[in-house]
C-alpha cells in the first residue's frame, strides 16, 4: 500500500479518507505461528503538516494460530486501531509524536504494508486455546516425534532391565 508524497500534499489542506480490502497472506505467513491469513480491511486518514505525514487507521481481519494445547488451528480475528507517523530521512520528527509511532521514508514514495505487517505482529497472543480442546485433537505425530500414551509407554520394558522383570514374575 504505497503513498506518493506527490499525492500526499493534498492532506496539508483536508485530511485524505482511504478504505481498502488488500491480501498479504504471503507476508504474514512468514510468522512462525500464523498458518493462514484472511484479507486485511484497512479504513483510515491521513493529514500532513510540513513534511510529517500522520496516517491513523484500523486493521481488520483474521489469522489462523496453532492451539496452545492441542496444535489444532484457531481463528484469531483482529481489529487494531493504529497511528503512524511518516518524516523525511534525516530530518527529527517533532517532540509530541510517540517515537515508537514514528517511520522515516525517502523518494517520494511512502510504504505502509510494512507497518501494518509489524503492527500486526507485534498484537499476535503469545497463547490462544481452542473453544472445544476436547472436539479438536493434535495430530499423533510430527518431524521426529510421535505421541506416545501412558498405555503404550507401560507396556515397553528397557531390554537392558528385561531379566530384573523377570525376577519380580516369579513371585
Amino acid at each position: 500500500m504505497e503513498w506518493n508524497v506527490q499525492q500526499l500534499q493534498q492532506a496539508r489542506y483536508e485530511p485524505i479518507h482511504f478504505e481498502q480490502t488488500i491480501e498479504v497472506e504471503d507476508g504474514l505467513t512468514e510468522h512462525q505461528d500464523v498458518r493462514a491469513a484472511s484479507p486485511i480491511q484497512i479504513n483510515g486518514t491521513v493529514s500532513a503538516k510540513r513534511n510529517v505525514y500522520s496516517f491513523s487507521f484500523t486493521l481488520k481481519g483474521e489469522l489462523t494460530l496453532p492451539c496452545s494445547r492441542t496444535l489444532a488451528d484457531v481463528v484469531w480475528p483482529y481489529e487494531l486501531k493504529e497511528e503512524a507517523h511518516f518524516v523525511p530521512e534525516g530530518e527529527s520528527p517533532p517532540p509530541e509524536l510517540e517515537v515508537e509511532d514514528t517511520y522515516t521514508y525517502t523518494g517520494e514514495k511512502i510504504d505502509l504494508l510494512p507497518v501494518m505487517k509489524e503492527r500486526i505482529f507485534v498484537n499476535i497472543p503469545i497463547q490462544v486455546f481452542a473453544d472445544n480442546p476436547s472436539d479438536v485433537q493434535a495430530p499423533p505425530s510430527g518431524n521426529g516425534w510421535e505421541l506416545v500414551t501412558d498405555k503404550e509407554k507401560k507396556e515397553r520394558i528397557d531390554p537392558r532391565l528385561a531379566d530384573l522383570a523377570k525376577f519380580f514374575d516369579k513371585e
